[in-house]
């Protein structure tokens, strides 16, 4: 543990910024796209089928009319705004809901 204080800054010099030496989004991606085969014989033909397939379904997206939902245009799940104290502070103003069967909206008051 004593030698990683020289290390580290050695390994920022040569490599450069982290953030372009990190492989967790890029583990990510992978993960989804495997999660997509369905022929296992050939399974990168399969992924990449999956993922021009989600690519041209997200441009077409793009240019459907207005009445066509898709996942462009859909709100976030757990967002519910309009309820509150109107009093201009944000520390009182609701937003978002709880998750469960039992929704019970509470706010905080001045007292």
């Amino acid at each position: 543990m004593e030698h990683l204080a020289i290390h580290l800054p050695y390994e920022a010099r040569v490599g450069g910024p982290m953030q372009f030496r990190w492989m967790y989004p890029f583990e990510r991606l992978m993960h989804c796209l495997k999660l997509t085969v369905k022929n296992k014989q050939r399974p990168e033909a399969s992924i990449c089928e999956s993922y021009i397939m989600s690519k041209i379904t997200n441009f077409i997206s793009h240019y459907l009319h207005d009445g066509v939902h898709s996942t462009i245009d859909n709100p976030m799940r757990n967002i519910v705004v309009g309820f509150g104290d109107n009093s201009g502070l944000s520390i009182f103003k609701c937003v978002g809901k709880r998750i469960g069967s039992k929704i019970e909206r509470r706010c905080l008051t001045v007292e």
